[in-house]
Formats: C-alpha cells, sequence, structure tokens
C-alpha cells in the first residue's frame, strides 16, 4: 500500500468484549453507588457534642431553625448567631434588611431566649455568599473575645448543603475552631429516594459544582 503525502495508514488497536464488559459492569456499579451514597455523603451531620455555640445559615427553612432551637435547648448552648446576606426579595415588604435578622426574630417568637441571639449579617455578593456568610460569622466572633478552650460552634443547615458549608465555615473561622455540623433535612423529599424529586436531584448538582468550584479556588 503505498503512502499518501497528507495520510498514511495505522494499525489501531481495539479492545474485546472482554474488556468492555467489566468496563461496563463497573460504571453501573459505580454509578449506583453514588446514587445511593452521594445524597447521605454531602448532608453530613457531625456535630461537636460539647459545644457551647451555634450558627444559623438564615436562609434556611423553619424546620431547621427550630432544630436548632431544639439542640440549643437541650445542650445548654451560650449563644445563637445566625447569619445571612441582604435580602434579594421583598425588603421594601420586610422589616428586616437580611437573612440573619429575619432568622434572629424567627428564632424569638419561637421561644429563643432574646440574649443568647446574635444577628451576624453578610455583606452583599453575587456569588459565594456562603463564604460571605461565614466571612460575617468569622467578624462576630472575634469581638465575643471567646477563650481558646471554648472556640467550637455547630453549624445548621439544610439537606445537602452540609458538606460545602462546612467546607466555608473551616476556612473562615480557621484552625483554632473546631466546626460541628447538623444537616437538617429538607421537608421537601425523603432524602433516601432524592433522584426521585427534582428539587433532590437540583441539589445534589448545585453541591457538587459548588464542591468542584471551591476545591479549585485559592
Amino acid at each position: 500500500m503505498s503512502t499518501g503525502r497528507w495520510f498514511r495508514p495505522r494499525t489501531i488497536w481495539l479492545p474485546t468484549w472482554r474488556v468492555w464488559l467489566p468496563l461496563l459492569l463497573g460504571t453501573i456499579l459505580a454509578g449506583g453507588w453514588v446514587v445511593t451514597n452521594v445524597h447521605a455523603w454531602l448532608s453530613v451531620t457531625a456535630p461537636v457534642e460539647d459545644a457551647k455555640y451555634v450558627v444559623i445559615e438564615g436562609w434556611v427553612p423553619d424546620n431547621v431553625v427550630r432544630e436548632a432551637l431544639d439542640w440549643s435547648n437541650k445542650h445548654g448552648v451560650k449563644r445563637i448567631f445566625t447569619t445571612g446576606v441582604p435580602m434579594d426579595k421583598g425588603e421594601y415588604l420586610s422589616a428586616y434588611p437580611t437573612y440573619a435578622e429575619m432568622c434572629a426574630s424567627t428564632l424569638k417568637r419561637m421561644g429563643a431566649d432574646s440574649s443568647k441571639i446574635q444577628p451576624a449579617p453578610a455583606a452583599a455578593v453575587k456569588v459565594e455568599r456562603t463564604r460571605a456568610m461565614a466571612m460575617g460569622l468569622k467578624q462576630a466572633l472575634d469581638m465575643e473575645q471567646i477563650p481558646a478552650a471554648d472556640r467550637k460552634i455547630n453549624l445548621f443547615t439544610s439537606g445537602t448543603h452540609a458538606f460545602r458549608s462546612r467546607m466555608h465555615f473551616r476556612r473562615a473561622l480557621g484552625p483554632e475552631w473546631q466546626v460541628g455540623v447538623v444537616s437538617v433535612p429538607s421537608p421537601g423529599y425523603p432524602p433516601a429516594d432524592w433522584w426521585h424529586y427534582s428539587e433532590g436531584v437540583k441539589g445534589v448538582i448545585d453541591e457538587g459544582v459548588g464542591i468542584a468550584v471551591q476545591c479549585l479556588s485559592p
């Protein structure tokens, strides 16, 4: 066979079915493992049992706020911080300029001791709102002048946001703080069947992308 000026023949080795079959089975098994476990991995719950401080992400639904309040009452928490960026909808109708203050008011309506509640509002940002909320909490904690031995805090958030939130808050507070997390399930769908619900699928995809972006960020 003659060799052309622009192209020439090559021998290409392709896998046989003996290779493709294990690859296909491995892909199916890996996909099944992801579907079964990824939601639980993102919705991590790992509290610091003796922490005397709690922080609630202000955007969460009321069932998360109630769970955080019940935990605080049970464990003798000294202070409950609420975080949140400025309201992006309804600010002209609401008495609360930020989600932090709205969440703090919700706690009071639920019967929380107002002397233990401390809003920690964040700056207005277009992206990385969780990071901004973590930085707002850092400023509030610095003002408290908490002794080193007491620098333990539990973060309460909703569903699959737990893993990424803990990453942001740990990074913002630094190694001198122990940061636990409690993920309260979303009332919109059962976690075990998350892939059957649009809210569950959207949450897993959004958080997966968010974690990847955060890991690549400096």
